[in-house]
């Protein structure tokens, strides 16, 4: 898996997300951004392999008009560690972050301000590990 064929998976998850609806009118990509132009609202996605300082400072940087924010990045460890480590700076309350295994056509949806409302802070790195066992 690299970065390219994350951007592509990005490309036609969003697209098929979007089939009943048909509000999609327009992708624009940029880089590893991805902005999805609908009839009332726009969404950004930004693709990472890897997780680093960099995904932090993106989202932090995100125009205040998107709806919507994803950080769509591999199914891999060192990510998930990342999320863990980096926990309090993801709890933006727009974002969802989508780890993505392009070899089984699989995926995991989180979103860390929700998830952090709901859960139980001491169990936190056994509760998002449980979650990608599965």
């Amino acid at each position: 898996m690299d970065v390219k064929e994350l951007i592509e998976w990005t490309e036609h998850y969003f697209k098929h997300k979007d089939i009943f609806e048909q509000k999609l009118q327009n992708i624009n990509k940029k880089g590893n951004s991805i902005i999805f132009e609908y009839k009332d609202r726009k969404d950004n996605a930004i693709v990472y392999l890897d997780l680093n300082e960099q995904a932090i400072q993106d989202i932090n940087n995100i125009d205040e008009e998107f709806t919507k924010i994803f950080i769509v990045c591999g199914r891999l460890n060192k990510n998930i560690n990342f999320l863990i480590t980096n926990w309090k700076q993801l709890l933006i309350k727009k974002l969802t972050m989508i780890f993505v295994d392009t070899s089984l056509n699989t995926r995991v949806l989180l979103k860390p301000y929700v998830h952090n409302m709901v859960c139980d802070p001491d169990k936190l790195d056994s509760g998002i590990k449980c979650l990608f066992n599965n």
